[in-house]
């Protein structure tokens, strides 16, 4: 009995977690590997579904089964967020006169500037973009370099053209 309901939560953590994994990839314009990701999926999904179904009238191995569905969404997205697929834009806006840009160039980000009029105040808008991996390296050289910058933080579908393009090999 222990044996099974084991198989079943682990199946179901494998399965959510993939399902999760292949969402988030396929958001990010992998689609290859999203469809190479749903066969092992749906034989998971198959298998446990089949242990649970089997015995409709135990309540314990329906419960078993969707807290490994919850375990498995907080796994795939953990999984997901280590992997850190894709690109991050980061949009900031700074005061006029600010070196920001400059010194996130120094580290290798790509950063595109205008100036804009805020209510009170000249500021600069960046649009910063960034290996998802390093958004947290980001994230903390604008808190340090300049604490006050307004920071908005956004996933792009798809980047075509322009120097990051290119240092992508896109």
């Amino acid at each position: 009995m222990w044996t099974t309901l084991l198989v079943i939560f682990g199946a179901q953590v494998v399965y959510v977690s993939l399902n999760t994994l292949r969402w988030m990839i396929l958001m990010r314009g992998f689609r290859q590997a999203a469809a190479g990701l749903s066969v092992f999926e749906i034989i998971v999904w198959v298998y446990a579904l089949g242990l649970v179904v089997q015995n409709l009238d135990d309540p314990v191995k329906i419960l078993v089964y969707a807290l490994g569905y919850a375990a498995g969404s907080l796994t795939g997205s953990w999984i997901e967020g280590r992997l850190a697929l894709g690109m991050a834009t980061v949009q900031v806006i700074t005061h006029r006169g600010s070196d920001l840009a400059a010194r996130l160039r120094e580290y290798s980000f790509g950063v595109t500037t205008w100036d804009a009029r805020g209510r009170d105040a000249e500021r600069t808008v960046m649009l910063v973009m960034a290996r998802r991996r390093r958004l947290r390296e980001l994230i903390r050289l604008i808190d340090e370099l300049e604490p006050e910058a307004v920071v908005l933080d956004l996933e792009p579908r798809s980047i075509r053209r322009g120097f990051m393009a290119r240092r992508l090999g896109g």
